[in-house]
């Protein structure tokens, strides 16, 4: 296994790599999902990502795969140790697709690039190494593991349908006790003086209250977070570059005290980033309407059918009618004794998930 040997394409960010628009607009259908699209990838490029981009070409099908080593992946849920549970090491590996969002897709034109082609492809870009696809839905993690290839489950991504008749259908379709809980949760926001606010997320969004709100958010979890809200204020004005990227207010008193920063792109509303000022009780009641409602009503307003709602919080979720669903991830491996130990790596994470699983969902063997 050549760990040390260079990934073989040469474009290093979308700069260097002319190509990328006219791929992206001519070449390649538009993604599916919001984190592999060509908006969100110049995001992140423009974010500091700086991907290496894997270019395959079969007579005229195209497939595109940001890739990065192993160990320039500094995001804890994305990096080898992770997702291999430590079973092979890092400098060995590269992680394909987008380091963000918990949702990877597989960018192709309108016809599928070949699975044969692609991993062909990939392990021609990265002679010797474990190739680690993460985030995959179970049906993009089929073609692989059809194709011999092993996966694992990594993690459950919660959705909130969004039915026709708006927030009023959705109490009606989930059960009486999931009912009286939303219900309780709005009594407290309403007896507490919460007011919530939607607006686009564009130059005239009130940038410094949503980095304050995320800052404080951020070390609810991490008490030595010690970041400052100005960090966040170029990372914002990147989102609102996003097309249709709105901000989820939360007021008490006038003052905002919770953000929900969201994205519609397709036919879904994307979360993204969430702060709630905490340090005072009232405000502690508008994190399910900031998390689950307010984006329903949103969803609703914009025509979406849908709302993705990540990883994590699963049991929460699922108590606010969402259903979750099971992404894997995929390694391609050309070696059987590195393969062994990719298998029981991918093993070991299926078996020991940060979010642990609810009771009534039943974990799949395969994708």
């Amino acid at each position: 296994m050549r760990a040390d040997h260079p990934l073989s394409p040469p474009f290093q960010s979308i700069q260097s790599f002319p190509a990328f628009d006219r791929v992206t607009t001519e070449d390649l259908a538009p993604a599916r999902t919001l984190y592999s699209s060509a908006a969100w990838l110049r995001l992140l490029d423009r974010h500091g990502h700086g991907y290496t981009y894997v270019l395959l070409r079969q007579g005229r099908d195209v497939a595109l795969c940001p890739v990065t080593e192993g160990v320039g992946v500094h995001a804890r849920r994305y990096h080898p140790d992770f997702l291999l549970a430590d079973c092979v090491p890092a400098e060995a590996c590269v992680v394909v697709g987008p380091r963000t969002g918990y949702r990877n897709e597989l960018l192709s034109g309108v016809h599928p690039f070949s699975t044969g082609a692609l991993v062909g492809g990939l392990q021609e870009a990265a002679p010797g190494r474990v190739i680690l696809l993460p985030y995959l839905s179970a049906a993009d993690a089929a073609r692989f593991t059809a194709a011999g290839h092993p996966a694992g489950l990594v993690a459950w991504e919660g959705w909130l349908d969004v039915p026709d008749g708006g927030f009023d259908s959705y109490l009606d379709s989930v059960t009486q006790s999931r009912r009286r809980q939303i219900k309780a949760d709005l009594r407290r926001v309403a007896l507490n003086g919460l007011t919530f606010q939607v607006s686009p997320l564009d130059e005239h969004a009130p940038f410094q209250d949503i980095a304050r709100l995320l800052v404080q958010h951020e070390k609810k979890y991490d008490p030595s977070y010690d970041r400052p809200p100005s960090e966040f204020l170029p990372y914002l004005t990147l989102c609102a570059d996003v097309p249709g990227a709105y901000v989820i207010l939360a007021h008490l008193n006038g003052r905002a005290v919770g953000c929900h920063v969201v994205f519609r792109y397709g036919d879904v509303l994307w979360v993204r980033l969430f702060g709630v000022d905490e340090s005072l009780e009232e405000t502690r009641s508008s994190y399910f309407s900031l998390m689950f409602y307010e984006p329903l009503k949103l969803a609703h307003s914009l025509g979406a059918s849908a709302v993705h709602l990540g990883i994590a919080a699963s049991d929460t979720k699922l108590r606010r009618g969402a259903r979750l669903e099971p992404l894997w991830t995929v390694a391609l491996v050309d070696d059987d004794g590195v393969g062994e130990q990719a298998r029981r790596g991918l093993r070991s994470r299926s078996c020991d998930l940060p979010d642990p699983l609810p009771a009534s969902i039943v974990r799949p063997d395969a994708p």
